[in-house]
């Protein structure tokens, strides 16, 4: 196993196995994103292998390098030169070995699906291990394989493990089966935050298939032989908690401060102020948290789903009294919970009732509990205000959020502005602007979401572009053109004009609406048709998308990504909100809180991947969600004349904004 300090090393990054297959490690996590193909497109052509023999691990803490996490759409730019550069090293080592091997200059000899050929000789990689590994600090510069002999990067390639998924044969979390393997369940308090005051557990202790009662601090579980005897048995504990109302933290971290934003917006023709309302919403997995925990005197393993296995490992230990490196963290398939995934409150569970029981632990919450007791996303007030010239161009800009916390961080301020402030500054250019950050209380749980903050924002800015367009009797795409002045960024705003036909609006009671943004260094923007009904009600019929993620590995993995993000951002957009009172949340199942479905879908989602391929790759995992929001809102205002300014845009909200 590897820590957090070592140095960039071949061995933690490429192993060649004894059949001459290629072992390819990373710390980062494949849940959906599809970084497992990309990973192992770069792997196969920079060793010079046919792709099948690539096999890529993902997250076991006993072998891959130490990472802090997958989120932010990172894992592309961050591992594609380290496992670049690997690969390439360990090809040079290749031909070194054969070079001594065959009594050949390096130079005089190349490499061929696995192998090393040259003076009419071939050496397949397997037969220059000689049982001693390669290994070696990893240099700076090393010679990578010319673009034009490169097979994979680039091209389009279904996903190494689609295969297994759609037939069943993948193991999720839950699917782990251990010998001798036991099944828990929480006794759960009345709020976050409660303490246990007192308990009996006597009835449960004597009811069928129940191994143990197991509590640590004000942790209560039951481990039984069969998942109903643990529920049951839990729902038979008596427990008194003392609830202490907990609330999250405040900040305010300035995040631009022109000097000239007051004088500017005194001076303008028009000035126009309006604020942007968001609930929190929930993170809402097909499949609900689950771990399997195997806790043991002299070490543990867990089955997991995280998108931080290092950090599973480190609270774990923590929770269990282990040495960090005496706990193995196996990442397991998880159902595409972005963000959720960053908490490891199902993993600590599972450990404590495995290690008050003796005996490994699945752990599998409930939909009630999923809903109850995971992190949401924070709710948003988003106040936006700006001037305008006569000629129509912004000249002013104030932007003030409030939030809550984004992330489990802590609250320093670059932190919060990469997290709870991820683009509340606009991507737009030629006007003074002050964007202020205020992070405000609340009694929900709140973390990691997909694309943070980023949609709330882009929802706002977005939707308030649209009202200064039309305020100042301008076309909404004409308007955006004129204060963009990033190249890449006009590029792929003016791409989706073309295809979407902007142009052209469409009749009866249609409309289009368009939203762009820049997200981590990508590009992308939006054009959305939808339908609206006498009585209120929003169809999503039609979505047009370009995006440029700088160099890309896999155009149909991006398109995947973005279709998959519009769609889950049509039905936070559409449908979602999670309602709470006093810290209690209280729609618990899909009965009350809908989500989109098949029927939902939209007839058409047209994706452009227009990457620069002249610029490094960016991340796709969370920008196709961020623009959608908006992009619906804006095409509601043009299908019906309604202006809402809060999600979901439900019926009851656009007939009562359509009437007003």
């Amino acid at each position: 196993m590897w820590d957090r300090h070592d140095p960039e090393r071949l061995e933690q990054r490429i192993r060649v196995e004894p059949d001459g297959s290629i072992t390819a490690l990373s710390g980062k996590i494949e849940f959906g994103q599809g970084i497992r193909t990309a990973f192992a497109q770069i792997v196969a052509d920079e060793l010079d292998i046919p792709i099948e023999r690539v096999n890529v691990v993902l997250g076991d803490t006993d072998q891959v390098p130490f990472d802090f996490g997958t989120f932010g759409s990172h894992s592309i730019v961050q591992e594609t030169p380290l496992l670049r550069k690997a690969a390439a090293f360990a090809r040079h080592l290749l031909l070194d070995r054969a070079s001594a091997k065959l009594g050949l200059p390096a130079e005089k000899l190349d490499t061929e699906a696995g192998a090393i050929v040259g003076g009419g000789k071939r050496v397949p990689y397997a037969e220059l291990l000689d049982s001693e590994p390669l290994a070696g600090t990893i240099p700076d510069r090393v010679a990578l394989m010319p673009a034009d002999r490169r097979k994979y990067a680039g091209r389009p390639m279904p996903r190494l493990e689609a295969r297994d998924i759609v037939t069943g044969r993948a193991t999720f979390v839950a699917d782990v089966r251990l010998p001798g393997m036991a099944r828990g369940a929480m006794v759960r308090p009345p709020t976050r935050g409660a303490k246990l005051r007192s308990l009996d557990d006597s009835a449960a202790r004597t009811m069928p298939g129940v191994i143990a009662v197991v509590r640590q601090g004000d942790v209560v579980g039951v481990v039984a032989e069969r998942d109903e005897q643990a529920r049951a048995a839990a729902g038979a504990v008596v427990a008194e908690w003392h609830v202490v109302p907990v609330e999250g933290p405040t900040a305010e971290v300035p995040m631009r401060s022109d000097a000239d934003v007051d004088e500017k917006f005194r001076a303008a023709s028009v000035r126009l102020a309006q604020t942007y309302v968001l609930p929190p919403i929930a993170s809402a997995p097909i499949g609900p948290s689950a771990a399997v925990a195997d806790i043991r005197a002299a070490g543990a393993t867990m089955y997991v789903g995280t998108q931080r296995p290092f950090g599973v490992r480190e609270q774990v230990a923590k929770t269990v009294g282990l040495p960090e490196k005496k706990v193995r963290v196996l990442p397991q398939i998880t159902s595409g919970t972005y963000g959720r995934n960053s908490a490891a409150d199902a993993a600590v569970e599972a450990a404590i009732l495995s290690k008050g029981s003796g005996r490994p632990v699945l752990l599998q919450w409930t939909r009630e509990e999923e809903f109850a007791w995971s992190p949401s996303r924070p709710e948003a007030v988003l106040e936006i205000s700006a001037g305008l010239d006569a000629a129509g161009r912004i000249v002013a800009w104030r932007y003030d959020e409030h939030t809550n916390v984004h992330t489990a961080a802590g609250l320093d301020p670059q932190v919060l502005t990469v997290t709870s402030g991820r683009n509340a500054v606009p991507p737009y250019t030629g006007f003074p602007a002050r964007v202020t950050l205020h992070i405000e209380p609340t009694r929900l749980r709140t973390a990691n979401f997909r694309s943070l903050a980023a949609a709330e924002n882009v929802f706002a800015i977005e939707s308030f572009m649209d009202e200064l367009a039309s305020l100042s009797e301008q076309d909404p795409l004409a308007f955006r053109l004129r204060h963009i002045d990033d190249d890449r960024f006009r590029r792929v705003v003016e791409r989706v004009a073309e295809r979407s036909r902007w142009r052209e609006r469409p009749g009866g009671r249609r409309g289009r609406g368009i939203a762009c943004t820049v997200y981590h260094d990508t590009y992308v923007a939006q054009v959305a048709e939808v339908e609206v009904s006498l009585s209120g009600a929003v169809r999503l019929v039609n979505v047009w998308c370009v995006v440029d993620p700088g160099q890309t590995l896999n155009p149909e993995g991006v398109r995947n990504q973005i279709e998959g993000g519009i769609q889950q951002s049509a039905s936070w957009t559409l449908r979602e909100e999670l309602l709470h009172r006093d810290g209690r949340v209280i729609n618990t199942g899909w009965d009350t809180y809908p989500i989109a479905t098949f029927r939902d879908a939209p007839e058409s989602i047209d994706v452009l991947v227009a990457g620069d391929e002249s610029a490094p790759p960016t991340g796709v995992g969370e920008p196709g969600a961020v623009p959608t929001a908006a992009a619906i809102a804006n095409a509601v205002y043009a299908a019906s004349g309604a202006r809402l300014r809060s999600v979901p845009l439900t019926r009851e909200r656009v007939r009562k904004a359509m009437a007003g």
